[in-house]
């Protein structure tokens, strides 16, 4: 067992060491997936174009047996997904009609209307009314009323907005809007300009949404650095041009934010979602490598090959931190994309693992980089002792397991050399005790951003055990939880509804990690061991399976930075207890 685990780490070490990019960052290629595939098409129909064919072969492939299509690569049929690609392919087929794509839209099955997002595509090309896609704005008091029950601990996770209308576009203009999750805002924006110029066409409303939008612009002209969001924010700027005024400023835009969705198509012909996840891919790997210990010298790495890639993605990531001291989720050199929880957590402790594996570092810069984003998780800790994705109150919530990555951060912090470090002492604290509470009754922890209960239990009892807890009634509870969770074959699986599924390398590789970390004996992480043994490719990487959530609308994603990093951890835990 020793020389396969010693093997297994060597060839995945290997790996992912190949996806070092010249840059210094590492970047796995995303997967693609429906709405964001379909609003690409969208964008080509208003501009009067026919979907190349490489998108539309796209939607064929993928389409399931039994007529329908999935939200992204687990390909479980959606209802919505379904008719948004219905729409696209009949599109598609009134302008260029072909005997095969009439007989594949007839095997579709139809469903009647509901997801407003969805909605808006049928009555861009008049097969919806613009008037039914919105609340009346008598509403606003109401939908302020349940936004405080909301509150309320008992109504809070029952109360969930409606999905077959969006606000009224007078939410633009009240504080509700201002308390939005900020990809709320984005979204809503040009959907309320999509309207707004679609029914009341009030000249004020629009001057202060299109202001808005123009103001939210990213240097590399996209908004927020996502494609369905950049792809409507684009429709709604054609739309202004032919229904409002046409000016040089709006071609502008329009045409660098159709570059920018441009480099969201992949080789298979669709589109993923996010441009890339550049600054975590670089976190997690930075934080794996630096974990890596060699078992025998006859299998080790190169260490200097290890170490200047190292170096360079510990450079890179100091290169795109924001000015606020924090990162966002994809690199910008400018700080225009927002700073967020989790990558700066990431980043934060990559970097302070970077200082400690390799002393010939420029330490000044690295110690600078590092001091920043310590601030920048103290002052964004909420006073329950959480941290969450973006600013606190601003319609986000407490997250598992950004708030046991920003404690391993601090951890790391007051085990280093670092000079001049800060008392975090109280943060630790408040983040444990957070994080204890959060526990199911079942003694699980659910997760906001990957795939789903075993991810924020995983990170729970990881940070918990790191922080000298491991033997309270939470991690107990948390291990047991992950045992009864375990799967015939020795994995894990779920989706992003927490629905069991079959075991992907990912779920399994951080539920093992976690139970190595509280107990080297465990048994089920034995098994798990074996999953990961038996997966492994010739090539020492690992297949990727669709465990990242963009948000439960539009899907799923699949990163295969993710299936190298978690089971080289696992595998490096499992090394590290039996030398």
């Amino acid at each position: 067992m020793k020389e396969e685990v010693s093997s297994a780490l060597t060839r995945g070490t290997a790996f992912l060491l190949t996806q070092h990019r010249r840059d210094g960052n590492f970047e796995g290629q995303l997967s693609s997936s429906t709405f964001p595939s379909c609003a690409y098409a969208w964008i080509q129909f208003a501009r009067g174009e026919t979907p190349e064919p490489t998108l539309t072969e796209w939607f064929i492939e993928n389409q399931n047996e039994d007529g329908g299509w999935g939200l992204d690569p687990a390909n479980i049929s959606n209802v919505e997904a379904t008719r948004f690609v219905h729409l696209i392919l009949d599109q598609v087929h009134q302008r260029t009609p072909h005997l095969s794509l009439q007989k594949l839209l007839a095997s579709i099955p139809r469903s009647a209307p509901d997801l407003a997002l969805v909605n808006l595509a049928y009555a861009a090309f008049d097969e919806f009314d613009w008037n039914e896609l919105t609340f009346s704005e008598n509403t606003l008091p109401l939908m302020k009323l349940v936004k405080q029950l909301t509150k309320i601990p008992l109504l809070g996770g029952r109360l969930k907005p409606p999905r077959h209308r969006v606000p009224p576009v007078a939410l633009f203009n009240t504080a509700m809007f201002d308390a939005l999750f900020i990809a709320e805002q984005h979204t809503l924006v040009p959907v309320f300009i999509l309207i707004e110029l679609n029914t009341a066409k009030r000249p004020e409303m629009i001057a202060s949404l299109f202001a808005w939008l123009k103001a939210h612009v990213l240097s590399d002209g996209s908004w927020f650095r996502v494609n369905y969001i950049t792809a409507l924010s684009v429709l709604a700027l054609i739309e202004l041009q032919e229904k409002w005024e046409a000016d040089d400023e709006i071609a502008r835009l329009i045409e660098r934010g159709i570059a920018w969705l441009d480099k969201t198509q992949n080789p298979d012909g669709g589109c993923r979602e996010a441009l890339n996840l550049n600054v975590w891919d670089t976190a997690l790997s930075v934080i794996t490598l630096t974990e890596v210990q060699p078992i025998d010298a006859k299998t080790a790495l190169h260490d200097a090959e290890l170490t200047d890639k190292v170096r360079s993605a510990a450079q890179w990531l100091v290169e795109h931190q924001n000015s606020d001291g924090g990162w966002a989720f994809s690199g910008l050199r400018d700080s225009t994309l927002p700073s967020d929880g989790d990558d700066t957590a990431l980043g934060t402790l990559a970097l302070i693992r970077s200082v400690c594996a390799d002393t010939s570092n420029d330490q000044q810069t690295l110690h600078a980089a590092i001091h920043s984003g310590i601030t920048w998780l103290k002052t964004q800790q909420v006073r329950d002792g959480s941290w969450s994705t973006y600013q606190p109150g601003q319609g986000d919530v407490g997250c598992v397991s950004i708030t046991a990555h920003a404690i391993e951060a601090l951890l790391a912090l007051d085990k280093s050399d670092v000079p001049d470090r800060p008392n975090v002492e109280t943060e630790i604290r408040r983040g444990l005790n957070w994080l204890r509470r959060q526990i199911h009754r079942e003694g699980y922890w659910r997760d906001l951003w990957l795939a789903k209960d075993t991810y924020g239990t995983a990170c729970a009892i990881a940070a918990l055990v790191k922080a000298g807890l491991a033997d309270t009634a939470e991690v107990h509870r948390g291990i047991e939880w992950l045992e009864r969770s375990q799967n015939t074959d020795g994995g894990w699986g779920e989706d992003m509804f927490g629905n069991p599924t079959e075991s992907t390398v990912e779920q399994t590789a951080w539920s093992t990690y976690a139970l190595l970390l509280a107990n080297p004996e465990n048994r089920s992480a034995q098994n798990g061991i074996n999953f990961l043994l038996e997966h492994q490719r010739e090539d020492g990487s690992w297949q990727e399976a669709c465990v990242g959530i963009y948000w439960e609308i539009i899907g799923g994603y699949a990163d295969p930075i993710y299936a190298s990093v978690f089971p080289i951890l696992a595998l490096n835990q499992l090394s590290q207890t039996r030398s």
